[in-house]
């Protein structure tokens, strides 16, 4: 509570305890007047301008007051939506939220150790058995399934034998090709793709046909077995004819 002097207009801080002494009465220490503190009483620092609460009838104390309302408008807004029970509650929520937010980050900090771990361990037994010929010998034991064996081919070895180019005897507009290959290799490879262009009299590519084994053998033939050694497989495969400028063929494998 402040009073304020009526002669100088100084500010005065007071309580109940300065009031009393002087039944409401004091001296101005600044223009030595005296004056009642109770007739310029404010509850805030006054500011120029402000005028003390005028005198009217007597206050009724003793009222039914709501003391729950009263402790609330001493809290700030954030404490005043907390009941005794919330404040509690929410006290001993913050350490278990950093327990759990500790404990979250130590299990993922143990679970990307392991992985790390594990990983690492994977790359040098890989490496061991592959530089100390432990694959090799787990194999031999039976222990692990060997490595699939690589697909022979060597086109090198396929060779062509006989060739012929002539007009097809019952279709008008086609070539027939009779040609005979071997397969010279020591063992089994797959049927080759044959790739026939056809040139003219410069030498120059006029067609080209392309074929697979599924197109030159005949139905029943154990593909998947492929050519044999020393054996001897001839062909016959129809081509469109370009006209008289055709004059000469090769034949490719792949």
């Amino acid at each position: 509570m402040y009073t304020r002097c009526p002669a100088c207009h100084t500010v005065h801080p007071v309580n109940a305890a300065l009031l009393a002494q002087g039944n409401g009465r004091y001296r101005c220490g600044k223009c030595n007047k005296s004056a009642n503190a109770l007739e310029s009483l404010f509850d805030d620092w006054p500011q120029a301008g402000d005028r003390p609460h005028a005198t009217a009838d007597l206050p009724v104390l003793g009222l039914s007051i709501d003391l729950e309302k009263a402790r609330q408008s001493r809290l700030t807004p954030a404490e005043a939506g907390l009941s005794d029970k919330d404040e509690e509650d929410s006290e001993a929520a913050t350490p278990r939220n950093r327990k759990l937010l500790r404990a979250g980050w130590i299990a993922a900090s143990v679970a990307l150790i392991l992985f790390v771990a594990f990983s690492l361990l994977d790359i040098q037994a890989r490496r061991l058995f592959e530089d100390l010929g432990i694959k090799s010998s787990l194999v031999d034991l039976g222990l692990i399934a060997p490595p699939p064996t690589p697909l022979f081919r060597d086109l090198t070895s396929i060779h062509l034998v006989s060739r012929e180019l002539k007009n097809h005897p019952s279709q008008p507009g086609m070539l027939l090709l009779s040609a005979t290959i071997v397969n010279r290799a020591a063992k089994n490879q797959p049927f080759p793709d044959l790739e026939i262009t056809l040139f003219d009299a410069a030498g120059d590519p006029l067609a080209s046909h392309h074929f697979v084994s599924d197109d030159y053998l005949a139905q029943g033939s154990l593909k998947g077995a492929g050519m044999a050694p020393q054996a001897y497989l001839p062909l016959t495969l129809e081509l469109p004819d370009p006209g008289l400028q055709a004059v000469g063929f090769e034949l490719q494998f792949q």
